[in-house]
């Protein structure tokens, strides 16, 4: 059908040549032919045609003053333009090729040879619009997959996901990572005084305050829970400080969390206070699920471990808890107290807890004889000794008054004193409250 044939527009003041010209196309292509450059541009306001063959020697508008105006037109300007003249000199040829024509054929032409040098012309404009396409299409995906995965993962990782979409296949791999999680104190009370917009509002501030400090450490967020926040470090991309990235970034929340409750503060709103839990371990990292639906996420006693330990802040009135395998891969960088060795709910090893108080490098004098004092009071409990550390945890108190690990084993201390532990027991304590 005639309507199925690509459309070129021969452009040449004499009839002669495009009469000759409209015969040896005409029986591939839907041909018009217009005398002057100005009727092809008239002709080009309702017709976008597949290529154009314009002439050079024409009166009013020569072809190269033809071609630069197609080239300057954003519409126009990919169109294919194929010079078909007299001029035979190589000059001309350049300066034709360097106005942007794909072709410079110079007349009398040799039919067969116009035809192949078109049909190849159109073949390779179509796999350009092809490629052109195919690209537009990849960055559109590209760009929905850097939305869709900005939210949960630093852009280091979604760009690492990009140039590998092979990690967004089902299944999981092995690695030593790091998994933290937390909880806001008493959220469910707090979330009953308020309206359901003004409680949404509350809550997406609070987790994309959190959340950026996690990202801006190139850790992942798996899932939100409600205010809870489960992420890790150290998948997809391999993180060889995952510990110390996690335990900064507890430190950096708790620090964010008293410039955020100032400023809800200033609306009337309660505190919201985050208890935080981390471990290192073994952990699979992967897409959990189905194809349809898939969740890149972690699984192991590991990972259940960082969950029992956020809450385990509760026992011991502390804000950020790591187990001493994460404490022992900061390399040194982290100032914390040593606690005890504990067993929580579906986990039979006992693993010794630390409380997570600052980086070293921006932990004051005094924190340090704080934490000093506490260490030796710590020593005094472990050795049995209930008498000189009841009196050594009085004086941390006296130093930090209302601390949580101190009032505990102070407590301890005293029950100790009345009734001592037996002589075989071993110093864990069970954790039975999730």
């Amino acid at each position: 059908m005639e309507s199925d044939k690509d459309l070129i527009i021969l452009v040449d003041d004499n009839p002669a040549n495009l009469r000759i010209g409209k015969n040896v196309l005409s029986e591939k292509y839907t041909v018009a032919t217009v005398p002057s450059a100005e009727k092809m541009f008239s002709r080009l306001e309702n017709n976008t045609p597949a290529m154009i063959l314009l002439d050079i020697e024409m009166p009013e508008m020569n072809g190269y003053e033809a071609i630069k105006i197609l080239k300057s037109n954003p519409r126009t300007k990919d169109i294919p333009v194929i010079f078909l003249t007299a001029r035979i000199e190589s000059d001309d040829e350049l300066e034709g090729l360097s106005l942007g024509a794909i072709d410079y054929i110079t007349k009398p032409f040799q039919p067969p040879l116009l035809l192949k040098r078109i049909e190849l012309h159109l073949l390779l404009e179509a796999q350009r619009k092809t490629l052109k396409k195919q690209a537009a299409e990849l960055k559109y995906y590209n760009d929905n997959l850097h939305k869709a995965f900005s939210t949960y993962l630093s852009a280091e990782v979604v760009e690492e996901i990009v140039s590998d979409p092979a990690k967004l296949q089902l299944g999981g791999t092995k690695r030593h990572m790091t998994a933290l999680f937390t909880d806001v104190r008493n959220f469910t009370s707090i979330a009953e005084s308020f309206g359901p917009e003004e409680l949404v509002e509350l809550l997406n501030y609070y987790l994309s305050t959190m959340s950026d400090v996690i990202l801006e450490h190139k850790g992942t967020i798996d899932k939100y829970m409600g205010d809870a926040i489960i992420s890790f470090f150290g998948a997809p991309l391999e993180l060889p400080d995952h510990a110390l990235r996690a335990c900064t970034t507890a430190i950096l929340m708790k620090r964010l969390e008293g410039e955020l409750n100032r400023h809800i503060a200033e609306k009337g709103m309660p505190p919201l206070l985050t208890r935080i839990g981390i471990n290192t371990g073994e952990m699979i990292a992967g897409n959990m699920g189905t194809q349809k639906k898939m969740n890149y996420t972690i699984i192991s006693n590991a990972v259940n471990l960082a969950s029992r330990l956020e809450g385990v802040n509760k026992q011991y009135g502390t804000w950020i808890l790591a187990s001493e395998d994460t404490m022992k891969e900061t390399e040194g960088h982290i100032l914390f107290r040593r606690l005890d060795r504990i067993r929580v709910v579906g986990i039979n090893d006992p693993v010794y807890i630390c409380e997570i108080l600052e980086t070293k490098a921006d932990a004051s004098s005094v924190l340090y004889e704080q934490t000093g004092l506490f260490d030796k009071a710590h020593d005094l409990f472990e050795s049995r000794n209930w008498k000189e550390a009841e009196k050594a945890f009085i004086r941390v108190l006296e130093l930090i008054p209302g601390d949580g690990p101190s009032l505990l084993y102070l407590d301890r201390c005293r029950k100790y004193l009345q009734t001592p532990p037996p002589d075989d027991w071993d110093g864990v304590f069970n954790i039975m409250e999730k």
